[in-house]
């Protein structure tokens, strides 16, 4: 890779700065720098120079990025979606390697180079969708980091058979294990997240739960998991993803639910879907709660 010395750029906080870049790393980042002669000097004209950009929350195994227009026609609720979209993979072959390829390239061009994305594992297509996203991974290695998550999408005690297939994809290199709505989806909240945070502390792996359940249902699986992550000592290990019910609820609900995410160093991962409320931002941040953002699909 080229040596590089780019001229003339400009820190978050307003400095004119240069950056030094040999081997493919950035060497020294400064005003008025220098290169050995043979060195590529660019002038920057003056951009925003910035980290590379990390993308918290995608799902690189199911998108059709590069491929004809789908026109997605199916019913209102989040189980139609999520059986639509487990039939259609199913009957067009869709090839989680060759897409999660093109759309992980997609965000290395926009600047992202760390990825994590939740893989769909589930008794129609197993860990097809895990090895495809895998193989993306070591093809891209040294150019972007991805972080897999296995990601029971169409239930975990919905779909028997589940939770064997999220074993063999721990064991198989998936670096979290996901969950999804153990109340609204798996209808036994209590038995879902033990076997769920069973399998997290035999192989040692930290947990990423999608939780739309809305409102006072939301809050009551959301105080579930904590508890769990407290008996089980996993602070700093858990992110929940969306967490919706956290934009409907109460002053008092709310805060009391913020201080514990924050004494347990729980994480919060959100999009902003204009149909749906969101955590806010202030409230988070105020509790000393994390929270970050993601594109999703």
């Amino acid at each position: 890779m080229a040596d590089l010395l780019l001229k003339n750029v400009r820190t978050a906080q307003g400095e004119g700065v240069d950056v030094l870049v040999r081997g493919g790393r950035i060497l020294r980042i400064g005003p008025g720098l220098d290169a050995d002669p043979g060195v590529n000097v660019e002038d920057g004209g003056g951009a925003l120079l910035l980290p590379a950009l990390i993308e918290g929350h995608t799902h690189l195994d199911k998108t059709t990025w590069g491929s004809a227009w789908y026109v997605n026609k199916v019913g209102p609720s989040l189980t139609d979606r999520i059986d639509n979209e487990r039939n259609w993979r199913a009957a067009t072959a869709h090839d989680a390697a060759s897409h999660s390829h093109a759309l992980a390239l997609a965000f290395l061009r926009a600047g992202t180079t760390r990825i994590r994305t939740h893989v769909d594992v589930d008794t129609d297509a197993g860990l097809k969708h895990l090895e495809g996203v895998h193989a993306t991974r070591q093809a891209l290695a040294g150019r972007v980091e991805i972080q897999t998550v296995a990601f029971p999408q169409s239930g975990l005690l919905a779909r028997a058979g589940t939770a064997e297939l999220l074993d063999q994809a721990l064991a198989g290199g998936a670096d979290v294990l996901g969950g999804l709505d153990p109340s609204a989806i798996d209808r036994d909240p209590v038995k879902s997240l033990d076997v769920l945070f069973g399998l997290a502390d035999k192989h040692g792996k930290p947990v990423d739960i999608h939780l739309h359940e809305p409102g006072e249902l939301g809050a009551f699986t959301l105080e579930l998991i904590l508890d769990r992550v407290q008996a089980l000592d996993m602070k700093g290990k858990v992110v929940i993803s969306h967490a919706f019910c956290l934009g409907a609820l109460d002053a008092a609900r709310l805060n009391g639910l913020l201080r514990r995410l924050a004494l347990l160093d729980v994480a919060l991962l959100t999009t902003a879907p204009a149909s749906r409320p969101v955590p806010a931002v202030r409230a988070c941040r105020e509790a000393a709660v994390t929270l970050f953002g993601g594109n999703d699909g």
